[in-house]
């Protein structure tokens, strides 16, 4: 009788352990957002222009001040702003940038982070700019925010 009772403590204590996610390695990080400033009226680049200076760029938390991780991208005059440092975690933040001091937008980012079938991602349930015209090319997953510097 003590056999078949440890046998069933010892299958119960298998089928507790058991864990359906240890063979599987599934990560997602979130999606990086990427923005060029442009000249609202001729459409070049305001820092491949010489128009603005990169390091005069600032990101931040709206509300809080808080700097944010972001990378200028300058290599072949491209000139373009990631900011990858926003949806590893469930959070509605609003995204400061400060191109010069008086010029800036903000985006605003409602990042919701899930775990299904044994993996993780970010869905984002709402992005906009704020504070400036903008036009978003899907393919390129490029904002271009555009601002008139005269």
């Amino acid at each position: 009788m003590k056999r078949v009772f440890l046998f069933f403590v010892l299958l119960f204590i298998v089928a507790c352990d058991h864990d359906d996610c240890k063979d599987i390695d599934c990560f997602t990080p979130p999606n990086a957002f990427n923005f060029e400033i442009l000249d609202k009226t001729t459409g070049e680049n305001l820092y491949s222009n010489g128009s603005l200076k990169a390091n005069q760029l600032k990101v931040y938390n709206a509300i809080t001040k808080t700097p944010l991780e972001y990378t200028f991208i300058d290599e072949n005059n491209l000139n373009i702003i990631t900011l990858y440092s926003v949806g590893w975690q469930t959070e509605k933040i609003t995204v400061t940038f400060e191109l010069k001091e008086g010029l800036f937008f903000n985006f605003y980012v409602d990042a919701e982070r899930k775990n299904e079938n044994c993996c993780s991602f970010t869905t984002f349930n709402e992005t906009r700019v704020e504070e400036a015209s903008f036009q978003y090319d899907a393919s390129k997953e490029l904002y271009s925010i555009f601002f008139d510097l005269n």
